[in-house]
């Protein structure tokens, strides 16, 4: 952040790569009009025993398949720590990541940030010391800023898919249409339409407290309908409607609890509404705590973004 330079080099200091190719980063920025240079060991190859082997052969394919496959990108090695940028590239990516993510934060934002990206064969030499490296712990941490930077893909696909089944379900519950061997299968039926309903609930949660997380941090480019949503979905408005589902589910289960006490505890005649009403209270709480949280998340994220990053 304190460099001057219209270019910005970085490296590794610990004698793994040869800052002699700098001329061929510059070459790509300066001449061939990319804007984010990275470079490759799997292009180029390694010396033996210059990274372990679960690194080599797992670990960083892997790793770099999953963040190709959530970004879209078309890295081949988004672990190495040889890159050079112009300074117009470094604003847009913006990083804020202190730790071994910000390597990652880079290709990630330069990807988002729809920056032309070259890769330069370079090759891994073996360093002088000990890495400092945890294979799981740093694979977890790398996983982990991946997830937090597409919560669309991670959480909010998934819980509308598993929301609509649940409501899909109850909703042909009510209107009759389901049937098991002649009869009406509500009580199992309800069951698994309150099991899709609630787990879509709290996956889609999830992912609308990761969004906004990403955001109110910065992780997450600009984004003008999430502003615009919270312009909407103020507290008051989220503990307007989890009263709201909590009133009329309470309401429909007590009535229905006062007809099973008159009928001496027969069958209940209608599960199906038990099942409605019973999602409809737990969703209902969720929305209530989950209005908290997120408003507490977002109380500074409009000036968080004092410009958009595109």
């Amino acid at each position: 952040a304190h460099a001057r330079g219209n270019y910005l080099i970085m490296g590794d200091a610990d004698d793994t790569y040869d800052f002699r190719l700098i001329p061929q980063f510059l070459e790509k920025l300066i001449n061939e009009g990319f804007d984010f240079v990275t470079g490759s060991r799997y292009i180029e190859g390694f010396e033996d025993k210059s990274m372990p082997l679960l690194h080599r052969f797992i670990g960083n394919p892997a790793l770099t398949a999953i963040l190709n496959g959530l970004f879209g990108t078309k890295y081949t090695d988004v672990y190495c720590g040889f890159r050079a940028f112009s300074r117009k590239a470094y604003d847009l990516i913006q990083p804020v990541s202190p730790g071994m993510e910000f390597n990652l934060e880079l290709a990630i934002n330069a990807g988002l940030s729809g920056l032309k990206i070259a890769e330069i064969p370079i090759k891994l030499h073996s360093r002088k010391g000990q890495s400092k490296l945890r294979t799981f712990r740093d694979g977890w941490r790398s996983l982990r800023m991946m997830l937090l930077y597409c919560p669309n893909k991670v959480f909010l696909w998934p819980g509308f898919i598993f929301l609509t089944i649940g409501v899909i379900i109850h909703c042909l519950l009510i209107l009759g249409l389901i049937y098991h061997g002649g009869r009406p299968a509500s009580s199992v039926t309800g069951i698994f339409a309150t099991i899709f309903s609630v787990v879509g609930f709290e996956i889609l949660s999830l992912g609308l407290h990761a969004k906004t997380y990403s955001w109110s941090r910065r992780f997450d480019q600009y984004n003008p309908g999430l502003e615009n949503f919270y312009k909407f979905f103020k507290l008051e408005t989220g503990l307007l409607i989890g009263s709201l589902m909590i009133l009329l589910g309470s309401s429909i289960l007590i009535y229905l609890v006062a007809e099973w006490l008159r009928s001496s505890f027969l069958p209940l005649p209608n599960p199906e509404w038990v099942a409605l009403a019973a999602t409809m209270v737990i969703i209902g709480f969720g929305t209530l705590f989950s209005s908290l949280f997120i408003s507490a998340m977002s109380m500074t994220t409009a000036e968080s973004y004092s410009q958009p990053r595109k």
